[in-house]
């Protein structure tokens, strides 16, 4: 169990502080700022951006006791373009809000609430820098962690998920090259397939190792067995179709004949021969198990049928509304839920714009 430590107060996790113009060698990147990646090509339309208006956003830093030169808490990659535009002759300062030195902790919680309002980092970056502030106030807590750094409860879940990864796997989602690296929500996509492979292959495991299940499906990713992340859920949504099925057709259902055990083993079968050929690709090898268009019409008859029947009830106006408010609050939880396990990249969005970068 975590001991944990009282958090920073507001004050220290928001600062206020003066505005100065230093030049890009008075300054230097903090080491425990999250974001790790910074690919090239943002980078090199925002220094033209740099080089066109200058700096038109602050960078905030602070200058560490005893230290000359000061260190960043927002604004890196506008600090890295500067020192290139330096590099190549140009007269460059940056406008800097120079703040009192914040402890790890208070300036981790700072960084993770000023891109609250920005595009996110990419998730892997995030999830370490969640691990550190997990460790360094001792909590676990989701809606604690969630209220602490602003990420929503999801996200929080997201990024403990990927710190369950070992770390070797974590480092290739760290990869400066954004054509190797493997994209964070890879592991977020293969997490519940990892699993059922544990629970329904253990002789693959036993005998191979859990480590090699996720070799071969990094190696199948990048053999372009894999073509999207998303297709992850394939796997599971055929697995569960055979289990349903079969359980619908053992207790004298009404489910298609076939879907015995017959069929169930058949998907697990499947799952052994897709694990080894990494050219097997995922979609040729689990659509014929799976029903994806009759649950995608299910969902949306149902959608239709719950809005046209509140619709038709005309609420806006009751009087005793306290029990159809936690209703629908339910139902608003269940949908947020559903949302969010329906998201899905293959990257981190894209970042253009100078005043949504740090």
């Amino acid at each position: 169990m975590l001991f944990k430590k009282a958090a920073p107060p507001v004050s220290q996790v928001v600062p206020t502080g003066t505005l100065k113009r230093l030049q890009p060698s008075e300054i230097i990147p903090s080491r425990n700022n999250p974001r790790l990646l910074f690919d090239p090509e943002p980078l090199r339309e925002l220094k033209e951006s740099i080089r066109q208006h200058g700096v038109l956003v602050p960078i905030t830093v602070f200058q560490p006791k005893a230290q000359q030169k000061y260190s960043i808490l927002d604004g890196e990659r506008r600090h890295r373009c500067c020192v290139e535009l330096a590099s190549e002759g140009l007269d460059i300062t940056i406008p800097a809000n120079v703040v009192d030195p914040p402890d790890k902790t208070a300036g981790l919680l700072y960084m993770f609430s000023i891109h609250n309002f920005r595009e996110p980092w990419e998730l892997m970056p995030t999830a370490l820098s969640l691990q550190t502030v997990m460790r360094e106030l001792g909590e676990d807590d989701t809606k604690a962690l969630s209220r602490l750094t602003g990420l929503s409860e999801p996200q929080i879940e997201r990024c403990k998920k990927l710190l369950a990864m070992p770390e070797r796997f974590q480092q290739m989602s760290l990869d400066s090259d954004p054509k190797t690296r493997i994209p964070s929500n890879f592991w977020i996509e293969a997490f519940p397939v990892i699993d059922l492979y544990e629970k329904v292959l253990p002789d693959v495991v036993a005998t191979s190792g859990k480590e090699w299940i996720i070799e071969q499906l990094v190696e199948k990713y990048r053999a372009g067995g894999i073509m999207s992340v998303i297709h992850f859920r394939r796997i599971m949504e055929a697995y569960e179709v055979g289990q349903a099925e079969s359980t619908e057709f053992e207790y004298g259902g009404a489910g298609p004949s076939g879907f015995d055990d017959e069929r169930r083993a058949a998907v697990v079968e499947r799952m052994r021969e897709y694990i080894q050929d990494v050219h097997l690709e995922t979609r040729a090898a689990f659509d014929e198990f799976v029903r994806e268009g009759r649950q995608v019409q299910g969902a949306l008859e149902a959608c239709d049928i719950f809005t046209r029947k509140l619709e038709r009830l005309k609420l806006d106006y009751i009087v005793d509304r306290d029990n159809v408010m936690r209703a629908l609050e339910r139902v608003r939880d269940f949908v947020d839920e559903l949302l969010h396990k329906l998201e899905g990249s293959d990257a981190p969005l894209e970042e253009t714009d100078e005043s949504e970068e740090d």
